[in-house]
């Protein structure tokens, strides 16, 4: 081989080798950026983990809170139900639902006055139970008014 195709491989090499090196520099510079996202990545993801997670833990404070409170309310109101001013309102509620009925429905009194009171106690017993009855009691509540006392002559 004679010198001018020795300097001629000399550069061919020293080129390759020059595209070798510029390989190898943009691979290793790509890979530390793929490595700084996946770790940005990563922390995103655990951050979102924690949000998802104290979220989740509240929730499920909030529905203890209101499985509690609901309990609550329930013994509530079945204590309110069994106070005896409340027991003669609902009393008196199914009185006139049966009355109201049996003056529709039949022309004779006794017979019809048992089966018109069970259907009346349940009719109320349904309104009871449930949003409707709260707000019956609220718009509809049978007043109760207490007699009144003659004026005193002097």
């Amino acid at each position: 081989m004679d010198s001018g195709q020795l300097t001629f491989l000399g550069y061919g090499v020293l080129a390759g080798l020059a595209v070798a090196v510029w390989v190898a520099f943009s691979g290793w510079r790509r890979r530390r950026d793929i490595e700084a996202e996946l770790r940005r990545l990563r922390d995103h993801l655990h951050d979102q983990m924690e949000i998802s997670h104290e979220g989740a833990r509240q929730r499920k404070l909030e529905l203890e809170k209101l499985r509690l409170e609901n309990e609550n309310l329930r013994i509530t109101l079945k204590a309110w139900q069994q106070k005896p001013d409340r027991r003669e309102l609902r009393m008196l509620q199914v009185y006139d639902q049966a009355l109201h009925q049996l003056l529709a429905n039949a022309p004779g009194f006794s017979p019809h006055w048992e089966a018109a009171l069970r259907e009346a106690d349940q009719h109320v017993a349904q309104i009871d139970s449930g949003l409707i009855a709260f707000a019956r009691r609220l718009v509809s509540s049978p007043a109760v008014t207490k007699p009144r006392e003659p004026p005193e002559d002097e």
